[in-house]
């Protein structure tokens, strides 16, 4: 398990499509100590639109979360959705810091649509092989413009931007460096990040909590609203509600296995391509099924995937990492969907 650290002068901010999420959380004998804990709604599109006006809104929806919650902190680190991030797994020679971006730069076409000048790098080296002398390298690139944007936006509301990074980062942070595991053998976790316009499959091997493999497929929770709003003829909010309250649950008001049979088929396919590789290709065979971030909205969604997949799915509850106290008891049911803010407060 590698050291952690909370920074006691910063806070984590998840900024995502539907959702930003608030959280200050630091260090007391190797669990998390909650603190604050807060979500509103985003601005519509802050991600896709110029306008100096959308980074004015975010921007105050911001500082009014954080007085609300009363954090006097302005140092914050910042996740993105995986949405807008770019990011492969890829195998190096072992190469300095200066020949390794070099490399990633020549290759980074494969599996970046823009110009390298207009994106922005980070690299990770998730693993060593001492036997071949190759570097599995994690790369996540990012738009410069948005970065500029989130940076401007985190600015406006009068923090300091210490870090960003993108949801793939600071969730699988949680297994490197947090998560507790009770298996007497290695083994992978296959992370559900289900988001809300798309929906990211990490597989992670245990205990060292190193990713292996990951994919990003475009299939997200606003895709369940739509199927229930055409289906149904029902609004934005009300869709939403019954994907909460009712969702996959059996004898439910209505069948969403039947609206929505497209759409799991394709997730459940992705998630089982994920279970073959862990096998044939780690010999690290999927232990647990981990859900995170709209999964707490989508009612029964582990239950599904759980018969779907014949594995043991569950919700990132954290509950093993977490001091009891006030704030992590009230959030407990929907704590998945704090993960990438929690973990942007350890670096």
């Amino acid at each position: 398990m590698s050291l952690v650290h909370m920074a006691e002068t910063s806070f984590g901010i998840d900024i995502g499509e539907k959702f930003t999420r608030v959280s200050d959380a630091s260090l007391k004998n190797k669990k998390i100590d909650l603190t604050s804990l807060g979500e509103e709604l985003s601005v519509v599109n802050y991600f896709n639109d110029d306008l100096e006006k959308t980074m004015e809104l975010q921007a105050e929806i911001m500082a009014k979360m954080a007085k609300d919650l009363k954090i006097s902190k302005k140092n914050v680190h910042v996740v993105i959705p995986d949405s807008y991030c770019y990011a492969q797994v890829m195998e190096f020679s072992k190469l300095n810091q200066k020949e390794l971006l070099s490399a990633v730069r020549y290759q980074a076409d494969q599996f970046i649509p823009l110009p390298i000048d207009e994106v922005v790098f980070d690299l990770e080296v998730v693993k060593e092989n001492a036997l071949t002398k190759k570097n599995t390298i994690l790369v996540i690139a990012s738009p410069k413009k948005l970065v500029e944007r989130v940076e401007k936006t985190v600015e406006l509301a009068g923090f300091i931007p210490e870090s960003l990074e993108s949801e793939l980062s600071a969730i699988t942070r949680y297994f490197s460096d947090l998560s507790t595991y009770a298996e007497a053998q290695p083994s992978s976790y296959l992370v559900i990040n289900f988001g809300f316009a798309t929906t990211s499959i990490y597989l992670v091997t245990m205990p060292q909590g190193v990713l292996l493999e990951l994919r990003i497929v475009k299939t997200g929770f606003d895709l369940f609203i739509k199927e229930l709003k055409f289906n149904l003829e029902l609004q934005d909010n009300k869709a939403m509600e019954l994907l909460e309250s009712v969702g996959f649950e059996k004898n439910g008001t209505y069948d969403l296995a039947t609206f929505a049979g497209p759409l799991l088929r394709d997730l459940v396919s992705e998630m089982s391509k994920f279970v073959v590789i862990a096998k044939d290709k780690h010999q690290l065979p999927v232990k647990k099924v981990y859900l995170c971030n709209f999964d707490s909205r989508l009612h029964a969604l582990d239950k599904k995937l759980t018969e779907l997949l014949k594995l043991p799915v569950e919700s990132i509850l954290m509950r093993d990492v977490l001091v009891n106290n006030p704030i992590s008891q009230s959030f407990s049911p929907k704590m998945s969907s704090f993960v990438a803010s929690i973990s942007a407060n350890i670096r």
